[in-house]
Order: C-alpha cells, then structure tokens, then sequence
C-alpha cells in the first residue's frame, strides 16, 4: 500500500532543458534532488593519496603496531588538499584483538586487496562481551559512547550557536524546496555553513500518533538509577538484546518526579518498553551551505526534505561550530574478519553452520562516527560481524564497492544491519550482503538526504529500508533485496518506533513486496519498483540528478558507461564473487 506515489517527471529526452522536471503538488512539495550526497557532495573524485608508511604482517597482536602508526601519522602536518598521507598495510595477515583508531583528519588505511590473499585484518576475540565492539573507528576521542546531546550530536561535537539564530518566516517550506526566508539575513553570506533547524512540537508528534502508541509491558534486567550528573537517570537491558537502554532525567526535574515517571506497573514488577514520543526528542538539524543571499530569502545546496511549517513551530537558521570533526579519512582495499567462535578444521574464525548462535564477538567492521565528514569506504570485503559491516553516521561519507559476506549474530532484533546510515548527506554505492537482516537501512532520527545506489541483498532475513524512529529523504535507487522494502508506520515495535520513515523514495528497486506509507504531512515515492522488474527511465534518479548538476565527467566518476547501461543486472558483483572463487 502506498503513502502516495509521488511526483510524475519529465524524462530527459522529453524536457525541453534536457534534464529532469518535477511536477509539484498543491503546497509545492516535490521530489528532492538527492545528488548532494557523498563524498564531496559528488564535484570532487576520491583521491588516491600518496603513502607515507608502511607495515609488513607479524606474529601476534597487531593493534598497538597499527595503532602507533596511525598516531604517527596524525602527527604529520596537513598538506594542501588536507591529507597526512597513507599507512599500507601490506598484504598479508593482521590480527586485532581492540579497536583500531583513526581520530585525526586526513589519514588513509589502504591494504593490498580485499580478498583471501590480499591485505586481511582479523578482529580476534569471542565468548565475552568485551569483544562486541568496532574493528576500525573513525571520528574524534577514543571512546565508543553514544551519549547525544538532545539535537543529536555528542555534547563536545558541534556547537549551536545559537546568538545567530534568524526565525525562519515561510509558512510552509515544501519538500525540495532549496530556499528559505528568514526573519534577517546580517550575519549571513554565500558560502556559510548553517544548520536548519525543524523542531518537533507536541502538537506535531499528536498530529502523527506518535504520543498515542500502545505499550509493551516485559520484564527487564541489568536496571540501574544514576541519581547525579547530565546522565542521571534509570539504565536496563531488554531481555531480548545485550543493548543498554535509558530513561535520562530532565534538568529541571525533581528526583521523586523522575521515578514517578519511569513506566513501571503499578505492582513494580513489569516495565513498559513503549516510549511515546516527546516533544523536543524529534528536532532535525540538517546542515547545509549558503549559495546566495537575496535579500531576506537564502538559497541552500541540498534540499529541505522535512517540510518546515508555522502550524507546527516553524524552524530556524544559526550558524554552528565542529571544531573536533574528523574530515579527508578514508579506508580501502582491505579484507575484515570477526572471529566469532573456536576454530574447527579448515575454519580459523569458528564453525559457519554456528553464526547465528554467536554473540560476544566483533560487532562492527567499521563505524565511522558522526562528528565526521567527507570520508569513503571503498574496496572493502568483510565476514561474520554482528551488526554491520559499515555503519556511516556522519557527513558526506561514500561507501563504494563494498562486499559483505555474512553476518554472525542470532537473527533477530538490533543485529545484522549490513549498510546502516545514521547520518546525513551519505552515499552507499555498489555494495553487496549476503544474511543481512535489515540489510540497507537507516536509524532513528536519520537526517536526509541519504541514498543507496546499485545494491543488492542476498539471503534476505528482514526488510531493507528506514527502519525505526523517524528517518527523513532517504533514496533506495536500483537496490534489490529477498525480503520486503518498506517505509511506514511500525507502532510499538522495539521501544516504540512510530513512523519509521517519511519523504522515502524506492526508485527501480526490486523485492518481493513493497509496504510504504507516510504520515500527515510527508509523501513517500514508490516509481518504476516491484516484483517483475519493471523499470522506467531514466535507469538511475541518482545518477541523473548528478548529471544533471555537475555534468557528465562527475557521473563517470562514480558509475563508468558501462556500469549505468548494465544497471539492475549487477555485473559488478558477478565479476567480484568471480574473483573470490579464484582466490580461495
């Protein structure tokens, strides 16, 4: 069933200005333009940065070797094109029993090959928990913790500030739209960097039933009560994940107050795992750039894909610092492995027919975190992690030509999220997944636009798409899956999901079934998909779109003639898996 398929357009040959046209509907919501994303937002090529050190495999642990020189070299001075250089690691076999750190700007992790008998890293370590963990981490800090701040960042990741904020003025800013008016424009100039701020009233999250959710009473474990610091508050386990999970007491909130309000029974002895949605607990920041200034209307470059309206709080513009942020790190042409269980003859990670029984192991094979921007992944082959192979939460990431052959984890919630973004302006391009449970797909409060291209899921568990709290502009273009693709409503699932999704738009993709909805006020897009293969023109929105803004040569860098024209046949994997096979 569908939200709406959304809005008809001009194919090329059929547009007088020889690119696409999007019809709008009566408040002028249209389709986005998705092409902003990736690396550079497309205008410049990953580059192939010079080495500058390099490793031979040993014996024994390799973490603190590889390690010491990444440190290294985020010592050396930056050049122009804000590089350091490249650590090599040649080919061979590296074993790493904790996280590899990449915490400085302009470093790059290049092996020798991605398959059997390339550049191989193996995250060591199984039956303990200790070992759930990311093989190689990207971002600031050295610590793993996800504590956000209530706009989504890390409190010491980005900084509002908020003595610039103009009040946007528009009654309605439509899906697609690229400009905004604002109360004044001083202050502001082509070129800057703002945030745009969507809030999420009360009146707003009633109008989508997402303070109406039905509870899940359960038992829990592992609970505590934090009584002092930002963090205070009440910690558990569901029963059915390792995850923690927490209720955070608000600033100006007595203690009594505060346990009051955590959903016990009235016997103490149930928990319900349902949070109804709180005003203030669904703000979007996306962040964008100036082009131009036109008096009290400013022009951005990637779309507003949330609309913004005064019936329900409006929005704002302020500047923002990052001053920590992790920018020009890439990691390619590398082979990742989780052991996951003891060895048995002619299998040195654990028994294959025992994956789905495995826990305490690898969880990651590489995060790259969200005070991050302008990073790849590319070339990247990976086996037997718990929830992903590649998780990008921050900006401007391309994950390119990635193969992930399995997962090792119980099939079920919170494990097996082969591709996930959880950030915003993202790109996920010709990558594979065999075993994946939500194998392409977004979290919460997953600030668009974001897009996968050209991906194919084999062995499906579950469903690809948005997957729970509210994901906003996410294009699924040319992604085939086994299981279902969808976009809609999920209720109470996990700890109260509500809309999973909104603004979601499945191009020329291929599954068995499509279950996509939307909620007042968004519009999801369901164009040239089903189960037969029926496709529309032009082959790919995406790469259309970067045509349409950069030309000819930026679509050449990231899709070669022959990969558009063989679009939706994945030649490119055949080829790969072809490899792997020789290899072996």
């Amino acid at each position: 069933s569908l939200g709406l398929v959304g809005s008809e357009m001009c194919i090329r040959d059929s547009c007088s200005s020889g690119k696409l046209e999007y019809s709008k509907d009566a408040k002028g919501n249209h389709l986005p333009d998705f092409s902003q994303v990736g690396y550079h937002s497309g205008v410049q090529a990953i580059p192939r940065v010079p080495v500058k050190m390099i490793l031979e495999p040993r014996s024994g642990d390799d973490t603190q070797r590889i390690q010491k020189a990444l440190n290294k070299l985020g010592r050396l001075p930056l050049d122009g094109a804000g590089f350091r250089g490249t650590l090599l690691l040649k080919r061979g076999l590296y074993h790493v029993k904790e996280t590899l750190r990449i915490s400085q700007s302009g470093i790059v992790l290049r092996g020798e090959g991605n398959g059997p008998d390339g550049t191989v890293i193996v995250a060591t370590g199984y039956d303990d928990l200790k070992y759930q963990r990311a093989l190689i981490e990207v971002g600031p800090g050295s610590e793993s913790s996800s504590v956000h701040s209530q706009h989504g960042y890390r409190a010491d990741e980005l900084t509002i500030l908020t003595d610039s904020k103009q009040e946007i003025v528009d009654a309605y800013v439509p899906i697609g739209s690229h400009s905004i008016e604002v109360e004044s424009t001083s202050g502001y100039r082509a070129g800057d960097r703002i945030v745009v701020h969507r809030p999420s009233t009360a009146e707003w999250i009633h109008s989508i039933g997402c303070d109406q959710l039905e509870p899940r009473w359960s038992d829990i474990r592992n609970t505590r009560w934090v009584k002092k610091g930002e963090s205070a508050g009440f910690y558990y386990q569901r029963l059915d994940s390792f995850s923690d999970y927490r209720i955070l007491k608000e600033a100006n909130e007595s203690w009594d107050d505060f346990v009051k309000r955590v959903p016990f029974s009235e016997d103490g002895n149930q928990f319900d795992l349902t949070r109804q949605w709180q005003a203030g607990n669904y703000d979007f920041y996306f962040e964008r750039r100036i082009l131009s200034v036109d008096g009290n209307r400013i022009a951005i470059d990637a779309p507003i894909v949330f609309p913004i309206e005064q019936e329900f709080g409006g929005g704002a513009i302020y500047h923002f610092e990052a001053k920590n942020r992790i920018r020009e790190v890439g990691i390619e042409n590398v082979r990742l492995i989780s052991e996951f269980a003891k060895p048995i003859a002619g299998h040195p990670y654990g028994n294959p027919d025992k994956t789905s029984e495995a826990e305490a192991h690898a969880w990651h094979g590489i995060q790259l975190k969200t005070n991050t921007e302008n990073t790849w992944v590319r070339d990247v082959t990976g086996n037997y992690f718990g929830w992903s192979l590649v998780s990008a939460s921050g900006k401007r990431a391309t994950v390119q030509d990635c193969l992930n052959l399995g997962h090792a984890s119980k099939i079920t919630g919170g494990r097996r999220y082969s591709f996930m973004i959880d950030g915003q302006l993202n790109l996920v391009q010709r990558c594979l997944t065999y075993e994946g449970r939500h194998e392409f797909v977004t979290q919460a409060k997953t600030a668009g636009p974001n897009v996968f291209v050209d991906c194919l899921g084999i062995d499906s568990k579950s469903s690809a798409g948005p997957h729970h709290r509210f994901s906003v502009g996410t294009l699924f273009d040319n992604v085939k899956s086994e299981k279902l693709m969808e976009s809609r409503f999920r209720g109470n699932s996990g700890t109260g999901h509500g809309w999973a999704g909104t603004q979601t738009c499945f191009y020329n993709c291929v599954a068995p079934d499509f279950v996509v909805k939307a909620p007042p006020g968004g519009i999801s897009w369901v164009i040239g998909s089903g189960e037969d293969e029926k496709r529309v023109a032009p082959a790919s929105l995406y790469y259309q779109q970067v045509q349409d803004r950069l030309g000819k040569d930026a679509l050449d860098r990231l899709a070669t003639e022959q990969q558009r024209k063989n679009l939706g046949k994945y030649l490119w994997i055949k080829e790969r898996l072809e490899n792997e096979r020789k290899s072996e």
